[in-house]
């Protein structure tokens, strides 16, 4: 192999790292960069996840319209210049306790439109401690998602009660028990957040929500987590430089395989059998 293709070989490698390091848009979005400030919209393209090749210098999100039924703690990892996210009209049914945890610039998160029953305080903890030391302030929308209003979501209870300036009252409805059924969260007393003592709050993943009968055999107390972007970009490099020096190898060995026939001038493979008795005579 010559020079050429050493440098073809190593011209695609470097396309492939920038790639994962999110230099180009994702397929089925649209990215513009205005005054400096990335927007990439990603609406109404029927995604089930989030897209791992967003830009890292994204600062506007848009995943409205969308499939997406639960949202983990890596896929916003790489994002950390994000100020909006717009995940309305979705499925999401879950969201990850750390999903929000590296976006500390994060000045508004639109929820609204899914099929949320329960979402943990915590998930908000790390934008919205970044907004007030930083003196600004955080918006989240929770419109229109069937809450259920028992003792996990007593604490959205309690913010509209001291009169929050972060989650948003519009439309954020009790879906369950049935007696609460289309009463506003922010109207329901707080003693009427309860839970019955058969069940109990259990995480699936690091954040994950989920309510489930207190001892049920059938939760699993952990689950595997996706490689990272540094892993994969990793993986990529390793693998590619095995594929080069393979091809180096290959290419040396052909060169003293054809200069060894050219010196002896007999084909190996074509080369008659010789009988055992005679093979001595022979040589």
């Amino acid at each position: 192999m010559g020079p050429k293709e050493v440098f073809l070989i190593s011209a695609t490698l470097l396309a492939m790292i920038m790639a994962q390091e999110g230099g180009t848009c994702p397929a089925l979005c649209d990215c513009v960069d205005s005054h400096g400030e990335m927007t990439v919209t990603c609406g109404g393209q029927g995604l089930n996840q989030v897209p791992a090749d967003i830009p890292t210098s994204t600062i506007w999100l848009v995943l409205k319209y969308n499939n997406l039924a639960r949202i983990g703690s890596h896929d916003f990892k790489g994002l950390r210049q994000l100020k909006g996210i717009d995940l309305s009209n979705n499925n999401i049914k879950k969201i990850s306790r750390g999903a929000l945890r590296h976006l500390v610039h994060l000045d508004n998160i639109d929820l609204s439109g899914n099929a949320l029953h329960a979402l943990a305080e915590e998930t908000f903890a790390a934008p919205l401690a970044a907004a007030r030391q930083d003196g600004r302030r955080l918006f989240v929308f929770l419109a229109n998602n069937p809450w259920r209003c028992d003792c996990h979501l007593k604490w959205l209870a309690e913010k509209y009660a001291n009169a929050t300036d972060v989650y948003s009252e519009r439309l954020v409805l009790c879906n369950s028990p049935d007696n609460l059924n289309g009463s506003y969260v922010s109207d329901v007393p707080l003693s009427d957040f309860k839970c019955d003592p058969e069940v109990t709050f259990v995480d699936t993943e690091q954040g994950d929500d989920a309510t489930t009968a207190k001892n049920d055999p059938r939760v699993e107390s952990g689950s595997s987590k996706p490689l990272s972007k540094g892993a994969t970009i990793a993986t990529i490099f390793v693998v590619a430089v095995a594929v080069i020096v393979a091809l180096l190898i290959m290419g040396r060995i052909g060169k003293e395989y054809h200069a060894g026939k050219q010196d002896t001038g007999t084909d190996i493979e074509t080369r008659p059998m010789i009988p055992a008795e005679n093979r001595e005579v022979y040589m």
